[in-house]
């Protein structure tokens, strides 16, 4: 790892002034209920719609570290929570305390101690602090930090150079004889994060993209912390910020790259359906993978907006404030949103490449509705996956064996690679694998 880029890439976040992480949902709930709470008089109207349209748009402080639940009992072999939505869900997910002094890997709930508790094992523990009784943060990346000190994969931070300035990435090189083997040689992989959170997300994927023998460059977008802000510092919902997923698709081609893989989970998958339909590089562009992605932005901010109780008439100013061409200035927003685009007719009639399309069929962020529904209308180029008790985003934490062997069979069959995808050992990195000597419960 290279630790002069490390150290300067824990200046630039240290700087940074404070941006939303969490998802949507988060940042929505975040927000003030205004249904109900205001009068439909024209300026309070008005006023209601500009607080809807901005939810989504503006960085926020950062919700991802605030507790989520409660260790209610510690034990060397297993912790006690509060029983919330995400800790008796199946699967596994991992626990963070002390702003990540602590982080712990959890296992699938084995019991419930009490009516208001779950049981969880200790897969692994990644720091030298061992987790306590008080509040506690889950973390649905499971893993912590980057792919050098979660995998022990050699990392590398470049710069991408987009139109609004240098973005950090992590480079993981491919092995050359592996790739040389499974003939991903020349094979890079785009990732791409959601709405508010961190290339983290990408840690659940990274080996197994590695093992294929694909070189990843897991990216970060205007306004995420250490990268620079737009003109307006608002998020634009990947109607702006796929310049920046085409910046990486071309400092991938320019590294040496003969073909390039967009994967993008929740907002980074409309950054990468947007990329590449509106790439001027999108020939190279070989295959789309998509997690729980924002196809319909439309039909999200309705969601939200209707979980807000907000007034039809308000829901509608609010959308017209955030595409119009009059009503962008309202909010602040430098250019309007492309809503109308970014819908799944309008992709199902621009997307050329092969697309793994997996969603969370409990996804209460991101509606699986615009998902079939891309699937249904681009049937020949869209293969979609469900994965049932996953939330958002959290289909790897579910089957971590299942979503892995989908992944490598559409790379399998849309790159023609040499592997026989029924004889790999999957999960790559097992949830419960000891921690490396690098392990941290850093955020990153």
């Amino acid at each position: 790892m290279d630790s002069a880029s490390h150290r300067q890439a824990r200046r630039s976040r240290s700087g940074s002034r404070p941006r939303l992480r969490g998802h949507l949902r988060s940042s929505v709930l975040a927000g003030i209920t205004v249904g109900g709470a205001f009068v439909l008089t024209g300026g309070l109207l008005t006023l209601g719609a500009r607080i809807i349209a901005r939810i989504a748009l503006v960085p926020q402080g950062d919700l991802r570290q605030r507790p989520d639940t409660e260790v209610r009992a510690a034990y060397p072999d297993r912790l006690h929570l509060d029983a919330t939505a995400e800790t008796a869900r199946n699967g596994v997910i991992a626990l963070r305390q002390s702003g990540g002094a602590v982080h712990v890997r959890l296992g699938a709930v084995t019991g419930r101690p009490t009516a208001r508790t779950v049981s969880r094992p200790i897969l692994a523990q990644d720091t030298a602090e061992g987790p306590r009784v008080g509040r506690a943060r889950t973390n649905g990346f499971f893993w912590a930090g980057t792919p050098w000190t979660a995998h022990s994969l050699d990392t590398r931070e470049v710069q991408v150079q987009s139109p609004v300035g240098q973005m950090p990435a992590w480079l993981v090189a491919a092995d050359p004889e592996r790739a040389r083997r499974t003939g991903a040689d020349g094979t890079w992989a785009v990732l791409i994060h959601g709405h508010g959170a961190t290339r983290g997300e990408a840690l659940r994927l990274i080996p197994l993209l590695h093992e294929l023998g694909i070189t990843t460059l897991t990216i970060t977008y205007r306004n995420d912390v250490g990268a620079p802000a737009s003109a307006d510092a608002l998020y634009h919902l990947g109607s702006a910020e796929w310049e920046d997923a085409d910046a990486a698709v071309q400092h991938a081609l320019d590294a040496g790259a003969q073909r390039v893989v967009l994967v993008g989970w929740s907002m980074g998958g409309g950054i990468a359906l947007r990329t590449a339909v509106k790439s001027p590089r999108r020939d190279a562009i070989a295959s789309v993978v998509l997690d729980s992605p924002a196809v319909d932005w439309t039909e999200i901010l309705v969601h939200h907006a209707n979980a807000l109780r907000a007034p039809r008439v308000m829901q509608r100013m609010a959308l017209w404030m955030m595409a119009s061409g009059v009503g962008h200035r309202t909010i602040a927003l430098r250019e309007p949103l492309a809503l109308l685009e970014m819908r799944p007719e309008f992709y199902a009639d621009h997307l050329q490449v092969p697309t793994l399309l997996l969603h969370a069929l409990d996804d209460t962020t991101v509606p699986v509705g615009p998902s079939r529904r891309l699937a249904a209308l681009a049937h020949d180029r869209v293969r979609f996956e469900g994965f049932e008790g996953a939330s958002h985003t959290r289909e790897w934490n579910r089957d971590p064996e299942r979503y892995e062997r989908v992944v490598a069979d559409h790379m399998a069959r849309t790159l023609g690679l040499r592997i026989d995808v029924s004889a790999l050992d999957l999960p790559v990195r097992n949830p419960g694998t000891a921690p490396g000597p690098h392990a941290t419960g850093e955020r990153r």
